[in-house]
């Protein structure tokens, strides 16, 4: 049976360990979004799906005739059509602020992150990976505050981006030195634990590793 004939709902097709993916199930869940949620093998994802989506990157989003299988854009597609609650700031200032910061969690985290989760990164890689994604963080601890989410007093897309990543460090074998420079992030990552749309994300095989 094809996987995209006869489409009238929302589907996402995921892979079930990717933080790329877990970020999509947050907003999903978070908005409250009916949408059918599919698991592919990234490694070997059927030929029609690679039709639509040349890069062969999961996630991917089908909204009817729509393909999309950038994930950022995907997050901003589904706050734009269902706007309520709104991830990203309604001002443009606030808006541009927290795409700055997106565009540095980007480089500096998920592409990181994205190499260790590539089974076909080499080891070199791997350690340079390592070490990258756990200096960036590092140096980032300055931006872990008092407020409930990050930097926000409401859940953002900043959450939707940053707890996934934070979640998969130990998995990863890297470790932030437990000190009160770091005390803040880790109260971060054990208060988003509990947020429901956070927990409604995990896959069966992420609650088993993660």
């Amino acid at each position: 049976m094809s996987l995209l004939s006869n489409r009238s709902a929302m589907v996402l097709f995921h892979d079930d360990i990717g933080h790329r993916s877990q970020k999509v199930r947050i907003v999903i869940a978070e908005k409250g979004i009916a949408c059918n949620l599919e698991v592919l093998n990234k490694e070997d994802l059927p030929k029609e799906i690679l039709e639509i989506n040349p890069d062969g990157n999961l996630p991917l989003l089908v909204d009817r005739e729509l393909s999309l299988y950038h994930s950022g854009l995907i997050v901003e597609y589904l706050d734009e059509r269902f706007p309520h609650p709104p991830l990203l700031p309604v001002y443009p200032v606030s808006r541009a602020q927290f795409r700055l910061i997106l565009q540095r969690i980007e480089r500096d985290w998920a592409e990181n992150l994205d190499v260790l989760e590539n089974a076909n990164s080499s080891k070199p890689q791997i350690t340079k990976a390592k070490t990258n994604l756990q200096k960036n963080i590092s140096n980032s601890l300055a931006m872990f505050d008092n407020k409930k989410f990050f930097r926000n007093d409401e859940f953002s897309v900043l959450d939707a981006v940053i707890i996934p990543i934070l979640l998969r460090l130990d998995h990863h074998q890297i470790k932030i030195p437990s000190n009160k420079a770091s005390k803040p992030l880790f109260d971060y990552i054990e208060r988003m634990q509990d947020v429901p749309s956070v927990k409604e994300s995990f896959t069966p095989l992420e609650i088993e590793l993660l």
